[in-house]
């Protein structure tokens, strides 16, 4: 059917060229709360995005009526909006390309049904609600289907499935714990093992000591090495970033910003992350270094930046619906080390092990400085051993000093999502020299 009507649409004359993007999205998402199911929602939709040029000018048209009368009428829609532009927009729609096959589908997580949800709920909250605390989270199943069709050759068509796992468990005191999982088959989901991990961080932080601001050495767990470097990512990793001279690559390029140890890039091909062969404007997707051992090397483009930079699209614009963000890293990835968990935290004579940050907000881009707080799992670590765990600690940090002070790089990595449905971070642990706590969170 999609096919079959993208191909009609391509055929017709309403403007220079067209591209056709259409984004079928399928979430059905189980809620938990006190260690019981309390919702169950389900949503799928079809959205077709057009962007029409005429005479190098461009307007974009959304509908989710698949009939051909609205279809035609978006279309219209959106070379109406093209014709009205002042200026044109700078670059041309790309052509045709060839994509890698990419294995990401799974019936049964596609299809998975609300009675397995529960159930895997069920096994996810069993011990905590023995012990008598409060688990809390979602777990969602679906995936996203893309077809993109253009005037100019382009066809271009992927589906994913997708299962998401979050959770936080309270203890009967002040005890908090969080953990994650993602992947493309449900199969993959092992509950007790993934709330296993917040349920152990729960009961160790009922009693926690107060802790004063300072520089800590610590351990970052992935949840907070991935904010880290999606905050890093949202401010310098996009080529926009550097035309709008915002990014702390801005003239740096080649030069050594962060320590050997760290290389990070992204790849929407890594075998462990969630794929996607091509980009919203079906450029394939290739892999973009931005630390290679600690030298800043490059940033991410879509045809616009691409043709402002004189370079080559490297698959990253994001939907029309986000063009103003684009392009963006969604798979970033930093290499693992040769540290075990063990080793990390034995190289801490006093120090801090942080499972993961919340409330992130950028302080100034042109340093990398962030700032956020600590959450459901923050721990006093004395001789490399876990011995109390602390109130949680704001943090006013540079994510590229943090960065250049890496003392040791986990040797497995995770992926974070956060639970949220687009892209994802593969990072491993982390342990850093010196890390600035600003405040403390106070309880009210």
């Amino acid at each position: 059917m999609f096919p079959d009507l993208l191909e009609r649409a391509v055929r017709e004359k309403v403007a220079d060229d067209l591209e056709l993007i259409l984004i079928r999205g399928r979430e059905e998402l189980t809620r938990f709360t006190h260690g019981h199911i309390h919702q169950n929602v389900a949503e799928e939709d079809t959205v077709l995005y057009v962007r029409a040029w005429v005479e190098g000018k461009t307007g974009v048209a959304q509908t989710n009526d698949l009939s051909w009368e609205a279809v035609r009428r978006t279309m219209e829609e959106a070379a109406k909006l093209a014709r009205a532009q002042t200026k044109p927009a700078g670059y041309e729609p790309p052509g045709p390309a060839s994509y890698r096959d990419v294995p990401a589908f799974d019936e049964a997580t596609w299809n998975a049904s609300p009675a397995l949800r529960a159930d895997l709920v069920r096994r996810a909250v069993s011990e905590a609600n023995k012990l008598g605390f409060n688990a809390s989270g979602s777990l969602a199943t679906g995936g996203d289907e893309i077809w993109i069709r253009t005037t100019r050759g382009v066809n271009a068509h992927f589906r994913v499935s997708t299962v998401r796992f979050v959770t936080v468990i309270l203890g009967k005191e002040a005890g908090s714990g969080y953990a994650e999982f993602t992947s493309t088959r449900i199969s993959d989901f092992h509950p007790e093992e993934v709330a296993g991990r917040a349920l152990s961080k729960a009961a160790r932080s009922e009693k926690r000591i107060k802790l004063e601001p300072g520089e800590y050495p610590v351990v970052l767990e992935e949840p907070a090495v991935a904010t880290l470097i999606g905050m890093l990512s949202s401010m310098g990793f996009s080529a926009r970033a550097v035309l709008e001279n915002r990014s702390f690559f801005c003239n740096r390029f080649g030069e050594k910003m962060v320590a050997d140890l760290v290389t990070i890039y992204d790849d929407a091909l890594h075998p462990k992350t969630i794929p996607m062969p091509f980009d919203f404007e079906g450029v394939p997707k290739t892999r973009v270094y931005f630390f290679r051992n600690g030298v800043a090397e490059g940033v991410v483009h879509d045809s616009r930046t691409a043709k402002l930079m004189g370079v080559k699209s490297t698959g990253h614009a994001l939907p029309p619906a986000a063009a103003g963000w684009s392009p963006m890293p969604t798979h970033l990835v930093m290499e693992p080390g040769t540290a075990t968990d063990e080793d990390l935290l034995s190289g801490l004579s006093r120090g801090l092990l942080v499972t993961r940050f919340h409330y992130a907000r950028t302080v100034d881009p042109m340093r990398g400085i962030m700032t956020m707080m600590t959450r459901d799992g923050t721990f006093l670590v004395e001789e490399g051993k876990i011995v109390a765990a602390v109130e949680d600690l704001r943090v006013t940090e540079s994510g590229l000093r943090a960065l250049s002070l890496v003392q040791a790089v986990g040797k497995d990595q995770a992926l974070i999502t956060g639970g949220e449905a687009f892209g994802a971070t593969l990072v491993p642990k982390l342990r850093i020299e010196k890390f600035a706590f600003t405040g403390r969170t106070e309880r009210i």
